[in-house]
């Protein structure tokens, strides 16, 4: 395939809108507010075109996913080994905290050049030796399937290193300009050329040889919007053959996804419009609207990933503080779809994510009491959000209601519900303290367990209308409590 001055490749129909690909990987300087607004106005270009999916079904998915989290763990900084097998003795602690599914960043063979980064993949069959070896992976796969968590690889197939094997075996594999040499990409780096049935066919197989070899329960897939879709869906036919549990995870908020090939999305328009809220101070209603208009979208029934922190942006407690972070966390967590957290985010580490060499996490402070006492109390705050998403089917399954309130520019509020079951969920995304009130949609109750802390909460109530007090970045999940005789 050739193609006249190429800077992002397409395909057809099925790929063209390649300025969705969110993410840049050759250096370690941080995203601007440019190439935010360039994936804002482009997905807003896409999402406007598909408004008719919302009427069609996602795919069906393991039921195990509709109650899972994510876990990204990025191996330099995981242990101070910063590999495979360094990682293995603290599997235990993720399955602790509570989280279902690792997904493990990049560990395929990278380019030889120092300062690619392991988003610059030369054999996608290998494993990139600081990474470990094949019997570490399989070690590692057993050791977090014993401690019953799913492992994710994270795959690279919207391009290549310069340096990829099939440069050598199969330089006709790639994209070529019109005189003939290998059009780069957004990055820049090679294309595959999925025009070419020997390319799919290539990387498939691949996929299934890391399924089938390796016991890999799913792929997290770079980039899966700058790929055509029909290429996902002839990998999901070939992946059920070996399991059909597989799951896949696109890095990207397409619309047809989830219809035939995907059984996730991430939620970019969701990370992009809390960024704006807690750290630009926008309404917390661009948050509710953001939600909306995917859910508008999105085949009914889709999964979307909500993060506020992971290795492509700053990390969450230093855009939006300890606090702030976790404000956003428990918005994750409460809201439907997928949570996910970050390699540390569990202790506040701050450390900007390293691409080639070791970072470690603190994990923690023992020489400082009043550090250690912080960490303790960020652990146990997260060990608090899984165990609640856990126990509460109306968190992972029932459906989401908005309400309406006095401060619109602060504070979101909503109910999850799932028949009798309802969790009332108001959130306080500002650096200030606010008094708030709502109006519960039926109100038959004046009391809420509090499911982050062991006391009731009551409210005030006046015709109708329930107010509550929430400091800054504070917050109440509420269980509704029937209340006994003795108490009405």
């Amino acid at each position: 395939m050739r193609v006249h001055n190429i800077a992002l490749s397409s395909h057809g129909t099925e790929a063209s809108d390649p300025c969705r690909e969110f993410r840049r990987r050759l250096s370690n300087i941080r995203r601007t507010a440019l190439v935010a607004l360039v994936l804002t106005l482009a997905s807003s270009t896409a999402l406007s075109q598909n408004l008719s999916l919302g009427s069609r079904e996602a795919r069906p998915v393991p039921p195990w996913l509709q109650r899972s989290s994510i876990y990204e763990l990025w191996l330099n900084a995981f242990s101070a080994e910063g590999n495979l097998r360094g990682a293995i003795p603290r599997l235990k602690q993720i399955a602790d905290l509570g989280a279902t599914i690792i997904y493990l960043g990049p560990i395929a063979k990278r380019s030889a050049n120092p300062k690619a980064s392991p988003y610059s993949i030369a054999d996608y069959n290998a494993i990139d030796p600081e990474c470990g070896t094949e019997q570490d992976l399989r070690d590692f796969v057993a050791a977090a399937h014993k401690l019953n968590l799913k492992v994710m690889l994270d795959i690279v197939y919207y391009h290549t290193a310069p340096d990829n094997v099939m440069m050598r075996t199969n330089p006709d594999f790639f994209v070529k300009t019109e005189d003939g040499k290998v059009a780069r990409g957004f990055w820049p780096q090679p294309l595959p050329d999925y025009s070419k049935p020997a390319v799919r066919k290539y990387l498939i197989d691949s996929l299934v040889h890391w399924t089938r070899d390796f016991a890999i329960d799913g792929f997290r897939c770079d980039v899966g919007g700058g790929i055509p879709e029909s290429f996902w869906v002839d990998a999901r036919k070939e992946l059920d053959k070996v399991n059909p549990e597989v799951i896949l995870l696109s890095e990207a908020d397409r619309p047809d996804d989830q219809l035939e090939a995907f059984d996730a999305n991430y939620n970019f328009h969701y990370y992009l419009a809390l960024r704006s809220v807690m750290r630009d101070g926008a309404p917390a209603t661009d948050v509710r609207k953001s939600w909306e208009t995917m859910h508008a979208t999105m085949p009914a029934g889709s999964r979307l990933l909500h993060f506020s922190d992971n290795h492509d942006w700053p990390r969450a407690v230093t855009l939006f503080g300890q606090k702030g972070a976790l404000a956003a966390s428990v918005l994750n967590f409460t809201l439907d779809g997928v949570p996910f957290l970050y390699n540390g985010q569990e202790v506040d580490d701050a450390t900007a994510t390293a691409w080639r060499k070791l970072a470690p996490i603190r994990w923690s402070d023992p020489g400082n009491p009043a550090n250690q006492k912080s960490i303790d109390a960020t652990l146990s705050m997260y060990k608090k959000l899984f165990a609640m998403r856990a126990s509460e089917p109306a968190l992972t399954s029932g459906s989401v209601i908005w309400i309406n309130n006095d401060q619109p520019d602060s504070v979101l509020s909503f109910l999850r519900k799932l028949g009798n079951a309802e969790i009332l969920v108001m959130l306080n995304l500002s650096n200030r303290n606010v008094h708030v009130t709502i109006d519960l949609p039926v109100m038959n109750y004046y009391a809420v367990q509090n499911l982050l802390s062991p006391e009731k909460t009551w409210f005030s109530l006046y015709s109708g209308r329930v107010s509550a007090d929430l400091g800054a970045f504070g917050y109440v999940v509420g269980k509704k409590i029937p209340l006994a005789p003795l108490e009405q």
